[in-house]
Parts: C-alpha cells; structure tokens; sequence
C-alpha cells in the first residue's frame, strides 16, 4: 500500500514536469514568433523612402528657457554605475544601499556644474527680443510718435548691434525730427554692416542734403541708383541737387569776376596816334539841390543850347516816353503793352541810327535790341486745351511754371480726378510745390476748394515718398493750408485729421 502512494506521487510530479516544459515551450515559440515578427516589420521600414520632417512648432516659452549640456561620463564612471543583473544574489547581499543613496544625492548636487548655457541660443533669444522691440517702433512710427520709435529702435540695436535695418529705421524716426546729424550717424552704422542697403543710402543722402554736404549727398545717391537703376527719388534726389550745385557755381562764378575796382570810373589812357581828333568840348556840370529853381533851368537851357541835334532829338523822345510811364494809373492790357513795346522798340531803333550819324558815337543795332522783350511768344493758358495724358500735361507745365497765375487757370480746367491718370508712375516734387503754392495765393483768396485737389492729389503713386522729403519750408505751405480749412470749418475734425496723417502735418 506504501508502495502504491509513493509510485503515484512521483507519476504526478513526473505527470507536473512534462506539463510545465509543454507550457515553456509555447511560451518560447511564442516569443520566436514575436521577435521574427518585430524583425519583419523594422526590415519593412527601412526599405521604405525616408520621408521629409514634419516642421513641428517650437515649444511654448522655450526661448526663456535655458538648454544644458551634459557632461560625457568615463568608461570608468559607466562600468561602475552597471546594473545588478536579478539574479545574482551574492551581489546583491554586498549591495550597500545608504552608500548609493548618498551617491544620487551627491550627483543631483553637482549637476548644476554640469550643465552650461548655449551661447548661440541666448543670441538668437537678444534677436528675438530685438525683432519685438523693432515692431515696436514700426507702430509708434505709424501713429507719428517719432520718440517713443526712437526708443523702441535703440533697444533694437542694443538688443541685435549686428542688424542693419535697426540704425537705418531709427534715421529715418531722427530725420522727421530734422536731427539730421544723428541720422547721418545712423546711416553709416548701417552701411557699416550692409553695404548693400538701398533705403540706408537713400536717408543718408537726405540727411546730408540737409546738412547742406551737397557733395557727399550726391555721392549717397549715385551709390543707391548702382544698386537699384530704377529708383525713381533718387533719380528725383539727383537732379535737385544738381540744380542747387549750379546755383553754387554760378554764385562762385559771379563773386571771381568782380573786381575791386567795379564801378570806378578810370582815365583812359592811348597812345597819341588812337587819340580823337575833334576838339575838345567844355561841359558844364549841374549840382542838384544847392541852388534854386531858377538858377537850375537856366542852366540846363545853356546845356541844351550846346547840344547837338541829334542828342536834343533823344532827350526829347526820353522825355515823351517817361511822361507816359508816369501817365499810367493802373495795369495795361496785353495789346496795349504789346504796341507801347513796338513803339519802344522802334524809337531806341531811331536813336541808335541818329546817333550812329555822328562819328564819335559807335553802336550797336544789336546789342541794344536784345533787352527788348518779345511778349508775342507768351501763350495763353485759356487757349491750351485739356491735357489728357501724362506727356501733355508736362509739355505744357514747361510753359507754364514761371507764371503761377497762368497755371493756376490752366489748373481749374483739369478735374481733380484725373491727378492720378495725369501724372502717372513718377510725381515731380517741384510740380506738387507749385500746386500747392496756386492752392494757397489763388484758391483760398477766391474762396474756391482746393481740399478735394489735394485729396486726389494724394493719390498719386509715390505721394508719401515725394512728401516724406519735402524740407521744412516747403511743409509750411501745407501748414498754410490746412490752417485755413480748419479755420473756415468747411471740413469734418475727421476729415481734417486724416488730410494730416497723409501730407504728414504733425
């Protein structure tokens, strides 16, 4: 009976065993069949094309946060810091776990030394700042708060010193101070770190024109038309200066003729053989003031006595032509200046022939015909027609310009709506001048709206740039302007305040 429990026991240990090695072996087929699996499918991934990287957005706050490095640890330190395998019970009863307590509490110390601000991160951190200070600036420069862009711009620089725009904004926030030194120093820090910068040259130019360096303004200018040919204000910048250049010349010119001696009347000395032969005369010389009425007249009877005919004969017709100046009371017709001119004319003729007669008397026909005005050349604005095109329009402006009067009437025969169609692509500064110069001496004396002409003016292509440099004497006409509308109350606050905004009247 013994024998029988013990036999039964070891047939169901033995029974137990087969068991457990049936459910081992599944368990490790299973895991074959896992792992062949997972071998598949990374095999599978790689033979496909590696797709692009998805552009993921930057985590939030991220550039205030501080990226660390971390220091690479030894082979020694690596090998030390194993892991105890499981199963390996000697070691784990030599494990000492107050000591690798103190080891993980002394390497969460030293991990602040561990680690080290990126440089590079903390610059493009200052660029990000300087780029928010900029927009700043950009706003207040907008809304015409040229301070508080000044400042938003200067924290830019400090922030980014290596930004080219941040100076070159902040000049052009100093030129509409009119500080136009610091502008200038702005512009060549600019040009400094990019030589290629159109916009820094073209307000290093302004400011310069205004310091009055007019050669060194060109020389901006000339710089920014290599760069950019079809810059059309420093096309327009150029010739400004080159006018003022001539102007300069001709005054240096004048000043180098004049002599010291200008206005003195010299003895004239000849040799004996170029010398007159006519006998002398005596002339006698009248002293204005010291003597009476009387005295006076008859002296000049004496002098016309000894005169020639000729001379009478100019004296008189001198003298019929002054009283006729003096006669007229009030202005005279184009006709009739047109004939007092004929008549002028043909008697200085009569006299040079009468006084060509006489052997000691040379002149010239004409030398003296050249002051005489030819007014039959002068065109009547009323008799040009519409101009329907840009060409027209600046053909007869030509004619016009010297004579604001003539252009103010040619002016009310063009409909302010076609401003943009008539000046087309480019806007002259000089023609925006004298508009606004009729609008002022003849619109407002009228009492006619020049507010719609300057409203459509606005709209011109290139009006803000043309204004923007306009110097601070031009502006005061618009100052003029605006300060009669806001006077007459013919136009809204609104309305007004906007008219400000786009002619930049602060």
């Amino acid at each position: 009976m013994a024998s029988t429990d013990h036999e039964m026991k070891m047939f169901n240990l033995q029974q137990q065993v087969r068991q457990n090695q049936g459910e081992l072996e599944e368990y490790l087929k299973e895991m074959n069949n896992w792992e062949e699996e997972v071998k598949r499918k990374e095999s599978d991934v790689l033979k496909q094309k590696p797709n692009k990287a998805m552009e993921i957005p930057p985590v939030r706050n991220c550039m205030f946060k501080k990226k660390k490095k971390k220091v690479k640890k030894s082979k020694d330190e690596a090998g030390k810091s194993s892991r105890i395998s499981g199963y390996d019970y000697r070691k784990w009863d030599k494990f000492n776990v107050d000591k690798e307590l103190e080891k993980i509490e002394a390497q969460e110390k030293s991990e602040s030394s561990e680690y080290e601000t990126d440089e590079e991160w903390e610059m493009e951190r200052k660029k990000h700042m300087a780029n928010l200070e900029k927009e700043k600036g950009n706003d207040n420069f907008k809304r015409q708060d040229y301070a508080l862009a000044i400042e938003a711009y200067t924290k830019a620089i400090e922030l980014d010193p290596t930004n080219a725009i941040m100076p070159a904004n902040r000049a052009m926030a100093l030129l509409k101070q009119e500080k136009y030194g610091a502008a200038e120093a702005d512009c060549l820090q600019a040009l400094s770190l990019d030589p290629l910068y159109v916009k820094a040259y073209l307000r290093l130019g302004a400011a310069r024109f205004e310091l009055k360096k007019l050669d060194t303004a060109k020389d901006a200018f000339e710089k920014a038309l290599r760069l950019e040919p079809q810059n059309k204000t420093a096309q327009k910048e150029l010739e400004r200066i080159e006018k003022e250049l001539t102007k300069d010349k001709m005054v240096e010119q004048k000043d180098m003729t004049k002599s010291p001696d200008e206005g003195l009347v010299k003895p004239i000395t000849k040799p004996s053989d170029q010398k007159s032969k006519k006998p002398l005369v005596r002339i006698q010389i009248e002293e204005i003031g010291g003597e009476d009425d009387t005295h006076r007249r008859a002296a000049i009877e004496e002098v016309e006595k000894s005169q020639s005919e000729a001379k009478k004969q100019i004296t008189s017709q001198d003298n019929k032509m002054f009283e006729k100046f003096t006669s007229s009371t009030g202005p005279l017709k184009s006709t009739e200046n047109h004939r007092n001119s004929d008549k002028t004319s043909t008697n200085i003729k009569e006299s040079v022939k009468t006084l060509s007669k006489d052997s000691s008397i040379k002149l010239d026909l004409k030398d003296v015909t050249k002051s005489i005005p030819d007014e039959s050349k002068s065109v009547s604005p009323r008799s040009m027609p519409v101009p329907q095109s840009s060409f027209q329009f600046q053909t007869d402006y030509k004619e016009l310009k010297s004579d604001l009067r003539s252009f103010y009437v040619y002016l009310k025969k063009i409909n302010p709506e076609d401003y943009p169609k008539l000046f087309g692509q480019f806007l002259d500064a000089e023609i925006v001048l004298n508009m606004l110069t009729v609008f002022k001496n003849f619109f407002i004396p009228a009492d006619e709206d020049f507010y719609t002409c300057m409203c459509h003016l606005a709209k011109v292509k290139r009006f803000n740039m043309t204004v923007m440099f306009f110097s601070k004497k031009e502006k005061s006409v618009i100052s003029e302007l605006i300060g009669h509308l806001q006077k007459t109350e013919k136009v809204t606050s609104t309305e007004l305040q906007k008219l400000k905004k786009i002619y930049e009247i602060s």
